[in-house]
């Protein structure tokens, strides 16, 4: 792979919208797997077979970690502290919280990890850069699109919903310091990094679903299951793979733009496959949302070294 000197291509452009796709359409398979199967057993699967499908994967790709022994302590303990953050956390909350919100509601909420990790950022980061005016706005209209969405006061009147919303969003929170972290991981083998990063987060999760879930109990017919293998082998593996691939290419600016694409999918298959409702509230927060997202890519575009690395978390 290599960065076309003319800016993105036609293949470009066809790895982001099959990376926006699919991230979009997770969010549907997630609530077609949790009707079968417990959180923590869904967060397991996915994470166990993304790590195979990356396995596989690595077999076939060239890399070249740059990492010297006196850093492979701060490497591991890195390669946990995101497994953690952007794995283990987030893949169990989010399929909680699908419980009682629907998909496209979900796609929406997790559409605003860009926003949120601008804030993330000022505190983790290693060299701190202060907000700009755009980066302000932009973290002000996410959060209103958020405000808007979760609407708490009505959700308190409906009932417990708020607490499996505000799950959604605090995996949202994980997926941001995942982020941050992993642009402090050793540059050129994301891959790799990725694939270490799911066998790590399967070791907890895993051993969870076997205690918690007693899986040997649960009806693992094919039908049943598909969801799982869709997440894991497309989300968490191919996904991620084209994402890496499309950075090689264009770039990461360029790849950014995908964040666009990602809860306008989740919304219109939520809406048009399950018959979601989403009328004008979620509607205006989405635009808030989107706002925010067009003010963040002008500050990348305008600063487009302040983005290096593609993050773990929309897979």
């Amino acid at each position: 792979m290599r960065i076309s000197p003319t800016g993105p291509d036609y293949f470009a452009y066809f790895l982001l919208f099959g990376v926006g796709i699919i991230w979009g359409g997770q969010f549907l398979f997630n609530a077609q797997a949790i009707s079968h199967f417990p959180a923590v057993t869904i967060a397991a699967s996915r994470v166990l077979i993304g790590a195979l499908t990356l396995t596989l994967v690595a077999c076939f790709v060239r890399e070249k970690p740059h990492s010297t022994p006196k850093r492979l302590w701060i490497t591991g303990g890195l390669l946990i502290a995101i497994a953690l953050s952007e794995a283990v956390l987030p893949l169990f909350l989010i399929a909680w919280g699908q419980q009682h919100v629907a998909s496209s509601i979900t796609a929406v909420i997790v559409g605003s990890v860009p926003i949120v990790t601008l804030v993330v950022s000022v505190f983790l980061r290693s060299q701190k850069s202060p907000f700009s005016v755009a980066s302000g706005l932009s973290v002000v209209l996410g959060f209103s699109g958020i405000v808007i969405l979760i609407n708490p006061r009505a959700s308190l009147a409906e009932g417990p919903i708020l607490i499996y919303e505000l799950a959604i969003f605090a995996g949202v929170v994980g997926f941001a310091i995942g982020l941050t972290l992993f642009e402090k991981l050793p540059h050129g083998a994301p891959i790799r990094s990725a694939r270490n990063v799911l066998w790590i987060a399967s070791v907890p999760l895993v051993g969870a679903a076997l205690v918690l879930d007693k899986p040997w109990l649960l009806n693992w017919s094919f039908s049943h299951t598909l969801p799982l293998w869709v997440l894991g082998v497309v989300g968490s593996g191919l996904a991620y793979v084209m994402y890496a691939s499309l950075i090689q290419r264009s770039g990461p600016v360029f790849t950014s733009i995908s964040n666009f694409i990602v809860p306008l999918v989740g919304v219109v298959l939520g809406v048009s496959v399950r018959g979601e409702p989403f009328g004008g509230r979620e509607i205006l927060a989405l635009a808030f949302i989107i706002g925010a997202l067009v003010v963040n890519e002008i500050r990348l575009f305008a600063k487009p070294k302040l983005m290096k690395t593609p993050s773990l978390s929309s897979y």
